[in-house]
């Protein structure tokens, strides 16, 4: 009988197998928050909040700040806040479209206006400022860094500007620096780099400008890639320029970065040294921390 159960299976009918599957979504949603008004919010130094919306489970709700994110700000600036709690990394991305007076969106994207403004800051038309950093000389339009920088806005418009602003010297600071910092300016982004990206220091010494200049967002995105770059070699000299230069969020990653077992006492060493030089204005110390 055996064998007769044997032979009633046939040659070509296999293992029957289980079948499994699974999926990776990404979940998008578009929500509308109007600002009526909105003359009338300016200079009343908070935010204002849209309702709450949920998308991929997770709670969120968009924060406008009229007069900036900072008591020093001079710029509108709009953000997403997650409103749950999260119990992994949520990663989350957001667009926001402009519309002109009669609800229509804006024709002129902005990867278009930047790339218009990136060509007309490299082909020098209509500069009228030059300035000397490094022994390098760059050109740029007054109106552009005024319109950005509330420092430049004084050092050209206000009412102690400068009578003499064709040619300026900028001290202490790279040229390679200052290029960033007017590719910023004119097009509202960092200029490209290799896939590896932007090493610590260079950041650093960015977020030093960017906090100079009193360019806010820059400010916040250099913050946020030194955030993502902490280990033992960059800490200190991190936490260090996060302490001078009033970066509370970056601050914070350090020193949860510092907590671990084993780190705190070599990177608290080298982290006294480094605030000693710069205390003392050590030129040799540079925003990338002690030699």
């Amino acid at each position: 009988m055996a064998r007769n159960g044997a032979a009633a299976v046939g040659h070509g009918e296999g293992l029957q197998l289980r079948e499994t599957w699974s999926r990776c979504v990404t979940e998008g949603a578009t929500h509308d928050f109007k600002v009526t008004n909105y003359p009338l919010l300016e200079g009343m130094g908070t935010y204002i909040t849209s309702r709450t919306f949920r998308v991929g489970g997770y709670d969120w709700n968009i924060r406008f700040y009229p007069d900036g994110h900072t008591k020093d700000s001079e710029k509108a600036l709009a953000f997403l806040f997650c409103l749950s709690s999260l119990t992994k990394d949520v990663r989350a991305k957001l667009t926001i479209t402009l519309l002109d007076k009669g609800g229509k969106v804006e024709l002129l994207t902005t990867p278009d206006r930047s790339g218009r403004l990136e060509r007309t800051l490299k082909d020098g038309k209509g500069t009228d400022v030059t300035f000397l950093v490094g022994g390098r000389e760059f050109s740029a339009h007054t109106f552009m860094l005024a319109a950005q920088s509330p420092i430049f806005d004084a050092q050209f418009f206000g009412p102690m500007a400068d009578k003499d602003t064709q040619c300026i010297e900028v001290p202490d600071m790279e040229p390679a620096i200052f290029e960033m910092l007017l590719h910023f300016i004119y097009t509202d982004s960092l200029p490209p780099c290799n896939e590896k990206g932007y090493d610590a220091a260079t950041m650093q010494h960015l977020l030093v400008a960017a906090h100079r200049y009193r360019l806010d967002r820059l400010k916040v995105m250099c913050e946020e890639k030194l955030s993502k770059s902490i280990n033992v070699q960059t800490v200190t000299s991190t936490l260090a320029v996060a302490d001078q230069h009033f970066c509370e969020g970056l601050k914070d990653a350090c020193v949860e970065f510092l907590s671990a077992r084993g780190i705190a006492g070599i990177a608290f060493l080298r982290f006294t040294r480094c605030m000693a030089k710069l205390e003392s204005g050590d030129k040799e110390v540079s925003a990338a921390g002690t030699k």
